[in-house]
This record gives structure tokens, C-alpha cells and sequence, in this order.
């Protein structure tokens, strides 16, 4: 279990420097089908990232005295969750969009926020994961 964690941390700590890469110079190049494949890859992420901090709530859901840990635990989580809900409904509008039309102002702004979680979230949780195996 331990070397599934590390590698899935791994993971998520390399996807999280490539995704911020991405997000800071997309401006450079033609982004859109690199965007397309990066939103599956998210996707995916989040909800290992989810399904990793929901158990680890859980683990932490009866512990004694180690309260930053608790409070740090279901911090995370609850980023996560947020993070989840905000890039499933912008990714479904913008799968939902008509050929040539564009994405509002304010799912734009939305597209901000969850370009600035994903490696934040995804980059602690594939920290925590990592650190976890030792």
C-alpha cells in the first residue's frame, strides 16, 4: 500500500509543477488541445486527491490530541471538495458549449480559481501521500 501511495503522491507532485507550467505560459502557444487533455487528466486527479483526504478524514475522525493534524485533514478535504464541485460544473458547461461560442466572463473567472486549486490541492495532497510511505 505504501509504494501505491508514493507513486499516486509522485504523481500528483509532478502533474501539479506541469499543470502550473501550463497554466503561466499557455498564453505562448496554441493551449486549446493541450487544455482538452489536461481537463481529463484533473479529473482523474481530483477525484483520487478526494477519495485520498476523504480517507484520511476518516482516519483522523476519532483521533485524540493531534488537533492541527485534524483541523489540517479536513481543511484539505473540504478544499478538495470545493475544487471537485467547481471544475465538474465548469468542465460540464464548457462540454455543453455550441460550436463557436465562447465561455462567459464569469466562468472564466471560475477557470482562475480552479487553475489556482488544482496544483494547491493536488500538490499537498501528493505531499502528504509521499511523506506518508516513509
Amino acid at each position: 500500500m505504501t509504494t501505491i501511495a508514493r507513486v499516486t503522491g509522485g504523481l500528483m507532485l509532478a502533474y501539479s509543477a506541469v499543470y502550473t507550467a501550463h497554466f503561466v505560459f499557455d498564453t505562448l502557444y496554441d493551449a486549446q488541445d493541450t487544455w482538452a487533455v489536461l481537463n481529463v487528466v484533473s479529473a482523474v486527479g481530483i477525484a483520487a486527491a478526494l477519495a485520498a483526504n476523504f480517507g484520511h478524514v476518516r482516519a483522523h475522525a476519532g483521533a485524540g490530541p493531534d488537533l492541527v493534524s485534524r483541523v489540517g485533514a479536513y481543511a484539505l478535504f473540504y478544499a478538495n471538495a470545493a475544487l471537485a464541485i467547481w471544475f465538474l460544473r465548469n468542465w460540464v458547461h464548457l462540454l455543453a458549449l455550441e460550436e463557436g461560442e465562447s465561455v462567459s466572463v464569469h466562468s472564466d473567472v471560475i477557470w482562475m480559481v480552479i487553475a489556482v486549486l488544482i496544483p494547491l490541492v493536488l500538490a499537498t495532497t501528493g505531499w502528504r501521500l509521499w511523506r506518508a510511505s516513509d
